[in-house]
Parts: structure tokens; sequence; C-alpha cells
């Protein structure tokens, strides 16, 4: 039997689909209604910041560092969701890795397709980097968030970059063809139908667009060789399964550092529910993770 703490886990994912006939206003109105849930901690330290053109958070935890930033893209499906949403999780992550975070607010689709959203989260790292004081920067994102930090990682290897020193990839949404068997055979487990989800608003941030021809925005079609140390998180109960479970395959194939952490009964996005024990444990091992990387970097 599920804990409460999972139960409304489940529950908070299933209102984001209980308005059968929901329009894309009426998707972000659920999916702030779930946001609300969780309101950032009296003591962090929140500024509203221009990151280059990009509206965006710093969230600072007490005691951290401002040598090391973690960059946050929040999920959404490319089409809902805010940086003032995420800031609880921003906090949390700061928390755990000692870093400040920058919550990226970047352009949503169906109005800014594809690549207006990776661009700006491209943009805001590249910002993050030029700031006074700063040695080390991460990524991190959850489900569609997730996928655009690993297609920015493609294109910033690409673009000829420094690197992020790290990057960590939560229930991440890599391939917008929607090929993967866990859609359909983990269907029952999930409180989201992930392949409708999937198709709608994935077409919507491709705009039409191929995604295996679109390797930037469905990053599983990417060569993935030279990549950052990462980090990959998924629930065995999520339809988005197999994109985590493909992507860490591909990424040790092209000889990368990979970790995956699979969540046993866990939901889609479950770190980003604060309230669950197993979030608060699984992020005390992304801020681990992001420790050993951010500050290998800062003692150089």
């Amino acid at each position: 039997m599920a804990s409460p703490e999972l139960s409304r886990a489940r529950d908070l994912l299933s209102h984001l689909v209980s308005e059968p006939e929901a329009t894309m206003e009426d998707y972000r109105r659920l999916y702030d209604e779930v946001l609300v849930q969780f309101p950032v901690p009296a003591d962090a330290n929140v500024e509203e910041v221009d990151a280059g053109g990009v509206p965006a958070f710093w969230v600072d935890a007490p005691g951290t560092t401002h040598e090391q930033v973690v960059v946050v893209v929040h999920g959404g499906g490319f089409c809902m969701g805010t940086a003032k949403g995420y800031q609880d999780f921003g906090y949390r992550l700061s928390q755990a890795s000692g870093a400040r975070a920058l919550v990226v607010d970047y352009r949503l689709a169906p109005e800014n397709p594809f690549p207006a959203p990776l661009d700006d989260v491209v943009t805001a790292y590249r910002w993050a980097r030029q700031q006074d004081g700063v040695r080390s920067v991460a990524l991190v994102g959850d489900s569609a968030g997730g996928g655009i930090v690993v297609g920015a990682l493609v294109k910033l290897r690409d673009d000829g970059d420094q690197a992020p020193d790290a990057a960590v990839a939560c229930s991440p949404l890599v391939d917008l063809a929607g090929e993967g068997a866990s859609l359909t055979e983990r269907a029952h487990l999930d409180p989201l139908p992930a392949a409708a989800l999937v198709e709608a608003m994935g077409g919507a941030y491709l705009g039409g667009q191929d995604p295996k021809s679109t390797p930037y925005a469905s990053p599983l079609y990417a060569d993935v060789g030279g990549l950052p140390p990462l980090r990959v998180l998924v629930g065995t109960d999520e339809g988005l399964h197999d994109d985590a479970v493909r992507l860490v395959e591909k990424v040790k194939a092209a000889g990368g550092q990979v970790d995956l952490e699979i969540g046993q009964d866990m939901v889609h996005i479950w770190p980003v529910f604060g309230f669950l024990p197993e979030a608060k444990a699984s992020t005390a091992r992304i801020g681990a993770f992001l420790r050993q990387h951010l500050a290998t970097k800062s003692e150089v």
C-alpha cells in the first residue's frame, strides 16, 4: 500500500489531467495549482534577475557559495510551469548542493516553440558562467526540463562553449517520437497519460518538426558523446521510464560518465515533491553528486 505522502503525490499528478476538456490555459492553471503546494521556505534568499534577457530567480539556501551555480530548468511539458513555482525545488537543490540556484523562466510552447525554450536555457547558462566569481555551473531539469537540459548539453558542446561541470535529469522527456515501450507497458501505473501528453505537448514544442531530425529538441536521437557527468533519475511507475533508461544506455555506449537512479514505486518527477521522504533522500543524493563535480572545478 502506498504511503500517505506517495498517495498525495499521485493525487497531485492526477490533478494535472482532471479536466477532460482542458485548454492549454487550463493545463497551465492546473499545474500552477499543483506548484502552489510547495512554498519557498522563509529562510530562502530570492532575487529576481535578468539572465541575459531571460527572466530568472536566484534562490539561495543559507550558507551557500556564490562560486557555484545550479541552473534549474522546470518541467511542464514545454507548455506549462514557471520559475516562481519551482523556487522551492531550487531552494532544496541549493541546500543539498551548497550552490546558488538560478531558476529559469524560459518561454513556453506553443506560443514559443523549439528552439525558443532551449535557447533561453542556453542563454541563462552562458550568463551564469559570466558572473563575477562563478567558477562552476551545473544544469538540473525535470520532465520536459530534463529533456531541455540534455538538449542544452549537446548544443553547448556543438557550439564550443565551456561545458557544464555536471547535469541532472529527473524523469527526462528525451524521445518526442514517443517510442518508449513503457509509455504503454507502464501506463496502468502512471497517474499521467504520458503517451498522450508526449504527443500533444511534445508536438506543440516541435511546431511541426520531425523529432528524429531535431536532436536538440529530442536528444535521444542526438550524438551524446563528450557530455559532462550526468545523473538521471526515473521512477518505476511512470510512462517515461524507458526514456531515462535508453538515454543512460546511449550515454554509456558513447563512453560518457552517467549514473542512473530508479525509484521503486516512484512516480513522475518525484524529487520535486518535497514532502515525500523519498524525494528528500533523492535530493540529498543529487546534492552529493553536484557537490562532487562543482567543488572539483572550484578548487582548480
